[in-house]
């Protein structure tokens, strides 16, 4: 039998979970399309820097983005990608860390390690997408490379995105935060003085 306290927890969390959920995929859907909009602009840009391509544009065609570059070396190419195919598990990652919320003592810190997590996840997988592009012309066993790493984070980072941070949420601001309170409730007690056993006066 699951205690009372931590049978209220869970359904307290799993409430949390539901209902963030819904308000928090409402509010990204409206601003996904921005979001992914500054993210490809700022992402090709650098990479028209390095590949020494100009970066054209970002146009954008219902939820696929499409990405121009042109160069008198690599000529004009327009790289297609879908913003869902990267951040579609973004509502449901913070809605793990809302429902974990209530239980985290730096809450602030908490939030800002989800965010920088997650854009740095959409970060890598855009200049390997992007990347993958110029090396079709180039090095075969460069490009080889560059593929598998575009589909270790296709198929498997971006889909256990909410998993890895629900561990991390649980595991470092959850239980040992708990963990650290029950051994410094324990130092204290055992650091208070001792009360004189009677007839024993010092």
């Amino acid at each position: 039998m699951i205690p009372l306290r931590h049978r209220n927890s869970l359904l307290k969390a799993a409430a949390l979970f539901f209902i963030s959920y819904f308000i928090i995929l409402v509010i990204w859907i409206q601003v996904k399309e921005i979001y992914g909009t500054v993210l490809l602009s700022i992402i090709s840009n650098v990479i028209g820097i390095f590949t020494h391509a100009a970066y054209i544009d970002v146009y954008r065609e219902q939820d696929v983005f499409t990405v121009v570059f042109g160069s008198l070396k690599y000529r004009e190419r327009a790289i297609p990608m879908s913003i869902n195919a990267f951040t579609y598990n973004v509502p449901v990652t913070f809605a793990i860390l809302s429902a974990l919320l209530p239980f985290i003592k730096r809450k602030i810190r908490a939030l800002l390690e989800v965010a920088s997590f997650l854009v740095s996840i959409h970060i890598v997988y855009v200049v390997i997408l992007e990347m993958l592009s110029f090396t079709i012309e180039a090095n075969a066993i460069l490009h080889a490379i560059i593929e598998y790493f575009f589909l270790f984070m296709h198929k498997i980072m971006t889909r256990s995105e909410p998993f890895i941070i629900g561990l991390y949420l649980w595991a470092i601001h959850v239980y040992r935060s708990s963990s650290d309170e029950i051994r410094k409730g324990m130092n204290m007690a055992h650091k208070s003085p001792k009360p004189p056993i009677a007839g024993f006066m010092p």
